[in-house]
């Protein structure tokens, strides 16, 4: 596998663990990330992308696959959000597609979804109607597993570590499906060589209910966590308060909504796809949260 790979958020969890795996495949991999200066792999070429304003079009000359990672999670402001996300993704694929590049793998979500509650799940189900179907893709991973990041699953860990305490919403009966940050690596990677397009679901194929997903995480942490059963809509309101107020909380109020958009959904069928298995919860808890 040799061709030329540009990867927006290259200095997030997937982002950079995309680059050095598809190096070691022997790519020619391009990192597009905010600070060049700052990303230091002798491999792995780095360019300035900060959407929605900045994107280095000489990066993507010449370019066979873009696969795009970048997306803004941390900010509480919807209108800044909307203008990083939604514009920044509009800015880049124009760019991609006047510097020729043929193919553009978008990361999206498994719960993508046009009437979901979190604006995550919701935006990234638009962001997909902008892909041509015909030569792009599409991936839906689950819950990504990973020790670097900022995303639901780092959240709810440090949660444990700091606090031994999580709430438990209706019950933890919410449906969660994981991948490990390797295998959704592994599984773009296997997308590219068979020239997938559409869309592919990555995830492991049986759902585990978020209480026992959480409970298993803190036996492997080693820690005593108090699961605090919460009426939903009260908690969420709160914490929104307390981020207008700018005062800390281990959950972020999009993260509570992203936890209401949890369902199964099948992926037998893409996995085939693929030709690739994705490691169960236990296995991927056991690497990422091991020390």
């Amino acid at each position: 596998m040799t061709r030329a790979v540009a990867v927006t958020g290259a200095s997030g969890s997937l982002g950079g663990r995309l680059c050095a795996y598809l190096a070691r495949r022997g790519c020619e991999v391009r990192a597009l990330v905010r600070d060049p200066d700052a990303f230091a792999r002798p491999d792995v070429r780095a360019a300035r992308c900060d959407l929605p304003d900045v994107v280095d079009d000489g990066a993507l000359a010449g370019a066979d696959v873009l696969v795009h990672c970048a997306y803004a999670t941390r900010t509480t402001d919807l209108a800044e959000a909307r203008r990083v996300n939604e514009d920044g993704t509009r800015r880049l694929l124009e760019a991609a597609r006047r510097a020729g590049v043929g193919h553009v793998v978008f990361i999206s979500t498994l719960v993508a979804a046009p009437d979901a509650p979190s604006y995550y799940a919701r935006s990234k189900h638009a962001l997909e109607q902008l892909l041509d179907a015909n030569r792009d893709l599409a991936v839906r991973p689950g819950l990504i597993l990973a020790r670097e990041g900022h995303g639901l699953f780092q959240q709810m860990r440090d949660a444990m570590r700091r606090a031994h305490v999580l709430p438990l919403f209706d019950g933890g009966r919410q449906a969660v499906q994981t991948v490990h940050v390797d295998d959704v690596c592994e599984a773009i990677v296997q997308a590219l060589e068979r020239g997938l397009t559409g869309r592919v679901s990555v995830a492991e194929p049986e759902a585990l209910s978020l209480a026992v997903f959480l409970r298993t995480m803190a036996d492997r942490l080693g820690v005593r966590c108090l699961f605090v059963p919460l009426p939903f809509r009260p908690v969420l309101a709160a914490v929104r308060v307390l981020e207008v107020l700018r005062l800390p909380f281990p959950l972020r109020s999009e993260s509570l909504r992203g936890l209401q958009a949890l369902r199964h959904v099948p992926v037998d069928g893409d996995l085939e796809r693929l030709g690739m298995r994705v490691r169960p919860a236990a296995e991927s808890l056991r690497d990422v949260l091991s020390t």
